[in-house]
């Protein structure tokens, strides 16, 4: 592929941005792709639908990282904690702040990309911000670096959309003294009850299996064992959700068939997450397989539509168990960028593998 840093595309006279690159996404990967773009002498913009780090900010009050600082800092700038520690969501917020600042990346927040449209040399991209204005920006080349995690899963159930029903967990504070229901059985589940109960709240837990999940982060687990036989947390295991009330949710016990009614004031939903491939799909991207990962070649990660390229999760589509996270997509960034100047991939990185959940 011919080097971007030669010339940038020709403006639209309607375009109110022209640059080399447009990154869809501003996490961790996204903002470490726009780092490698300019160390190349390739400009780029991110734009994302959210705050910079969405699916970190959406992390309820102080949660930490399973991983090492180290393995989750971005664009060789180190991640430092006070305690030494992992970092929380509030360290690692601040992080990403200091980072697109140091770089002085530009980066658009709350301005949702609406479509993707090929012309002559390269692309239109139209946005609109949180406000309602319209924007065009006009490109060489597209990285999509959305996540995989952009909607969560719904139950499809009678009531899910009421009120008191909620699929992040935000301030426990707000839930003090409140019965609450969470739907799931796995780390976010578990997290949230554990917080939730120690807020204040009355906490029951309904999940499908008939225990808690063995790959539960190791220092949550036993937490959540011990509150569960002590009488301090109420797991209904081996039951779904029937339907949700003003004030009550229907279960039903999956051995055989019966139906009871649990009291709630609120129902908190962590039954996982879905990738967004509508972007993908618009631009005639392939996505093949289960989790409807993207195709692509994975030593300059662009997809079957020249041009176009993905980075971070979102290759990897709706994981149920992720095989793509953080650590081991810092090489996407240096691929895409390595690629855009011709130079040859890099290697693929050797990390030390994470302990069992």
């Amino acid at each position: 592929m011919a080097s971007q840093s030669e010339s940038p595309t020709l403006p639209d006279p309607q375009a109110d941005a022209t640059v080399q690159v447009v990154i869809v996404g501003a996490g961790p990967i996204g903002i470490e792709t726009a780092i490698e773009l300019q160390r190349r002498g390739i400009d780029s913009i991110n734009i994302d639908r959210g705050p910079l780090g969405a699916q970190i900010f959406d992390f309820p009050p102080l949660s930490r990282w399973f991983s090492g600082p180290e393995r989750i800092s971005i664009g060789g700038v180190p991640l430092e904690t006070v305690a030494q520690e992992k970092a929380t969501r509030e360290d690692y917020l601040a992080y990403l702040r200091s980072v697109v600042r140091q770089f002085d990346l530009a980066v658009r927040t709350f301005e949702s990309v609406e479509e993707v449209v090929p012309v002559d040399d390269g692309f239109v991209v139209r946005t609109r911000t949180a406000g309602g204005l319209p924007r065009l920006i006009q490109t060489k080349s597209v990285v999509l670096a959305v996540g995989g995690t952009a909607k969560t899963r719904r139950l499809d159930v009678p009531g899910e959309d009421r009120s008191i029903v909620a699929d992040t967990l935000g301030e426990p504070h707000r839930y003090f003294g409140r019965r609450v229901l969470v739907v799931g059985g796995k780390n976010s589940a578990a997290d949230s009850a554990i917080r939730l109960w120690r807020a204040g709240a009355a906490v029951t837990i309904s999940y499908r299996g008939d225990d808690l999940h063995p790959r539960i982060k190791y220092w949550i687990r036993p937490e959540l064992a011990s509150c569960i036989r002590s009488g301090l947390i109420t797991a209904r295991f081996g039951t779904r959700v029937l339907a949700i009330g003003p004030n009550a949710v229907t279960l039903e016990q999956l051995a055989d068939g019966s139906q009871f009614d649990e009291l709630v004031d609120d129902v908190l939903l962590q039954i996982g997450f879905e990738a967004d491939g509508s972007l993908f799909e618009a631009l005639g991207c392939e996505l093949v397989g289960p989790n409807r990962a993207v195709l692509h070649d994975s030593s300059t990660m662009e997809t079957s539509i020249p041009g176009i390229y993905v980075a971070g999760t979102a290759v990897n589509g709706t994981q149920g168990r992720y095989e793509v996270y953080i650590e081991n997509a810092h090489v996407h960034a240096v691929r895409i960028a390595a690629a855009m100047i011709g130079d040859p991939p890099p290697p693929d990185p050797v990390l030390p593998e994470l302990p069992e959940a």
